[in-house]
């Protein structure tokens, strides 16, 4: 039961949505306001995009065990099913982490149907659409039949509806900074506009832009900010369409996550309207000098720098081409790339969540650092989040989402494959 009477949530991406939901289904008597920059879905959110792969195959207990209720409600709740394609999903990477997912399923006593399928068995099957796929030197591939992708904007858009007819107030405003009281306490938020809105709990949410709004808010207090525990970062999505010949040849094809020397990236399923979606692996900053001399990597403005475009740095064309072939091979000549898309999140440096009471401002709480994973909790995070707020969360939980993690916690991370390989400025 929700104890405050009333709530402002920063925030309409997929941590914020789906705390809005939660806090909405605890309470009927409590005011949830719902804030962001656009209506929703807003497209500058990296919740909003063409799909997102789904899937609970995670070294890391904290991480499987909530994935495998998640994966629960995006089969069979009404609310996230409609949006759930089970595909199955393959992974070609020499590193320990498929060996070390199968280990967990293992010690958490989970049936699964994951295991290996040979590289040739691979290249045979689907009609050999990765035949001339590169799989480096692997002799064999994770495969997880149980698992595949969700249509991302439209489950979130979902969710927000929900949260809405159930009583969430949705403003959509730019927020210029939070607002403190003399002792430190954070009572709400001045929008754009110059209106403000107070609240009981603030709830940042802000994704990549968590760290530029802590330190608008309040320039000068170090301790407020979040440093480098959530840092702004992009990664690169792009897609094709495929003609109708090729369409028939992918309509059954899996998910392929490659981590081989030579690329880096994922391609999705086939969509209902031909077009397949892929990702590359490789993050980068954009840090910038403030007003005070300080060095922050912030969102870039420009429509150019967050939603679908054709503008591109030539780098960045680059290396889709190449991501392109090394996923699909000669089954993707002739594929001409549609659009591009930088995708920016709040990464941290162990890729934990940041799911935390702000220690330096009472009544202020941050759940960030989706660490370009994050999406496929949908379905779960909000309990978790709300859960946080009302000082009731695991304290396993607790413990790996701090904002001040215990020094003797250790550094291992659930989603290894995306690294910062430069800034932003180095691509154009």
């Amino acid at each position: 039961m929700s104890t405050r009477s009333s709530y402002l949530i920063i925030g309409a991406g997929n941590f914020g949505a789906a705390t809005a939901l939660s806090l909405a289904a605890r309470s009927t008597t409590s005011k949830v306001t719902l804030v962001d920059s656009a209506p929703f879905p807003n497209p500058r959110a990296a919740s909003h995009d063409i799909n997102k792969i789904v899937r609970d195959d995670y070294p890391h207990p904290v991480y499987m065990k909530l994935m495998l209720k998640g994966m629960e409600r995006w089969r069979s709740d009404p609310l996230y099913s409609p949006f759930y394609h089970q595909t199955g999903a393959m992974r070609a990477d020499p590193s320990t982490f498929s060996e070390d997912c199968l280990a967990m399923y293992e010690k958490l006593g989970v049936e699964t149907e994951a295991g290996w399928i040979s590289a040739d068995e691979a290249r045979d099957r689907w009609s050999r659409v990765f035949a001339s796929s590169n799989f480096g030197e692997l002799q064999r591939l994770f495969w997880n039949p149980r698992v595949g992708w969700a249509e991302a904007d439209k489950a979130l858009t979902r969710v927000i509806e929900t949260a809405v007819a159930n009583g969430v107030e949705y403003k959509a405003s730019g927020v210029a900074k939070l607002l403190f009281d003399e002792s430190g306490a954070c009572v709400g938020a001045q929008l754009g506009d110059g209106s403000e809105i107070r609240a009981d709990a603030i709830l940042v949410a802000a994704g990549a832009g968590t760290a530029q709004l802590l330190y608008r808010s309040a320039p000068s207090n170090k301790s407020l900010h979040v440093g480098d525990r959530a840092v702004a970062t992009g990664a690169m999505s792009f897609f094709g369409r495929w003609d109708t010949e090729r369409r028939q040849k992918f309509k059954d094809v899996p998910i392929l996550k490659t981590s081989v020397p030579g690329v880096k990236g994922e391609a999705m399923s086939l969509a209902k309207d031909g077009v397949i979606k892929f990702n590359c692996d490789l993050c980068f900053t954009n840090f910038q000098k403030q007003e005070d001399g300080s060095i922050l990597s912030v969102p870039p403005d420009g429509a150019s720098n967050f939603t679908w475009t054709t503008e591109m740095p030539q780098k960045f064309k680059d290396i889709a081409q190449r991501t392109l072939h090394g996923l699909y091979g000669e089954n993707s000549n002739g594929v001409e790339i549609e659009a591009y898309r930088l995708c920016w999140d709040a990464s941290t440096p162990t890729h934990d969540f940041l799911i935390s009471a702000h220690p330096h401002s009472q009544n202020l709480y941050i759940a960030t650092g989706g660490s370009f994973h994050g999406w496929k909790f949908l379905p779960v995070i909000g309990d978790c989040i709300v859960d946080m707020m009302e000082g009731t969360l695991d304290k396993t939980l607790a413990d790996r989402w701090a904002f001040d993690k215990p020094l003797s916690f250790p550094g291992d991370k659930p989603m290894p494959s995306y690294v910062t390989s430069g800034d932003l400025a180095d691509f154009k």
